[in-house]
């Protein structure tokens, strides 16, 4: 009988193992939906950082073209003031041309209960240009972006993407300009939760688009330049099985946004101190990020520092979550350009 007892206690214990949750000798179980949970949250993330780092910066490459911020300035004053409108030819009558590179940093935290995160985000961007016609640009940038650290349900991530986005600007009025910036974007990502003794790893990637209308107004001292743009942000992630053989199927979600905003500046001799809002409303929003709510807005600024007549920085920081149920995101930046 005491054979029989512990022959049907085994059977119990074997039988308990068999479902859809995979248990580990090391810790607690993991089921699919906590994996898929996890790689919702990454893929937020993902979203967010495109949205407010990748893609802005682009597009305030173009509006500083247009507006004459920075080196692009006047130039009877050594190319130091920043009060031109327009682009202007290169003295030999070559095409004007732009290299530039960035690099940023931030952080993001999601305070939900479920599909929750901490992660840290920090990159690099480069970019080139080419003003083909007197109100009109050409450009390609690549960026590298990274992102570790912590995910609800004891799972921690680590994430690098690659980039490319080719862009076009075109100046159709003395205070407007319209510009279009598309990119593709790669990566793979780790998941790890050392508690359940559990690691996959899988990638992913990524299309979006960006239209943008700017204006620019000197008004008084000051430089005033609203915006408008509406931003598509499509994530895909491979399917996947983690050590414990939970499989994940691949999944697509999307990000619709349209912004409305825009800065104030003062232009002064060598340089442009500025602050930027911008309100935001999300016609689609990734999966499991609805509890954050569809809009929101933004709040930041910087300055430009011309340092010669064809080179100058901008340092930039910004908080991105401002009405956002349970979100916190921020990032600061500084990008180079030069003139040639």
């Amino acid at each position: 009988m005491k054979v029989e007892r512990i022959f049907a206690a085994a059977t119990i214990v074997v039988v308990a193992g068999t479902g859809h949750a995979h248990a580990s000798a090391l810790g607690p179980s993991v089921t699919p939906a906590q994996v898929t949970t996890a790689v919702n949250s990454g893929v937020q993330n993902q979203g967010n950082v495109t949205s407010y780092t990748t893609l802005p910066t682009i597009a305030s490459v173009i509006r500083q073209t247009f507006t004459g911020t920075g080196a692009a300035g006047r130039a009877d004053d050594g190319g130091l003031g920043i009060d031109h409108r327009g682009i202007a030819a290169s003295a030999d009558g070559a095409l004007p041309m732009q290299a530039w590179a960035q690099g940023n940093g931030g952080h993001s935290q999601n305070d939900l209960a479920t599909g929750g995160y901490s992660l840290d985000n920090y990159g690099s961007q480069v970019g080139f240009q080419v003003e083909v016609a007197p109100p009109v640009v050409l450009g390609i940038s690549a960026s590298w972006q990274a992102m570790k650290g912590k995910l609800n349900g004891g799972f921690t991530s680590n994430n690098s993407t690659l980039g490319l986005s080719p862009y076009i600007g075109w100046q159709f009025d003395e205070h407007w300009s319209i510009s279009a910036i598309a990119g593709y974007n790669s990566g793979s990502t780790r998941l790890n939760n050392a508690a359940a003794n559990d690691s996959a790893r899988y990638s992913g990637y990524q299309w979006n688009i960006l239209g943008e209308i700017d204006g620019s107004y000197t008004v008084g001292n000051f430089r005033l330049s609203p915006l408008f743009s509406l931003a598509h942000i499509e994530t895909t992630s491979d399917s996947f099985t983690d050590t414990l053989g939970n499989r994940t199927p691949r999944s697509t979600t999307a990000l619709t946004r349209g912004s409305l905003g825009g800065s104030a500046s003062l232009p002064m001799t060598g340089w442009e101190p500025y602050l930027r809002i911008t309100g935001e409303h999300d016609f689609e929003v990734p999966t499991g990020s609805g509890p954050n709510g569809s809009s929101g807005a933004t709040i930041g600024g910087g300055t430009t520092i011309t340092l010669t007549p064809a080179m100058w920085v901008t340092l930039d920081g910004g908080y991105y979550s401002l009405g956002r149920t349970g979100l916190s995101l921020w990032s600061a930046s500084a990008r180079i350009d030069l003139r040639f």
